[in-house]
């Protein structure tokens, strides 16, 4: 499978209130599109989660008894 990408000349700015209704854009398209596309917002929430993490270091102390 390739790697999918953003189209960034296709992104279109609109007013609040002005934006078209989503629902009927993917009620065009069909069920593998629109799984393809979930994978693909999947993947770019996945990929932004793992790589703005810090590395996790743990550490075993023992105490000393007195």
């Amino acid at each position: 499978m390739d790697t999918p990408r953003l189209d960034r000349s296709k992104i279109i700015v609109f007013r609040l209130g002005e934006e078209p209704k989503n629902y009927l854009f993917w009620l065009q398209k069909s069920p593998q599109e629109r799984l393809e596309a979930i994978e693909f917002y999947r993947l770019q929430s996945f990929n932004y989660a793992t790589q703005s993490r810090l590395q996790r270091v743990y550490r075993i102390a023992q105490r000393q008894t007195s």
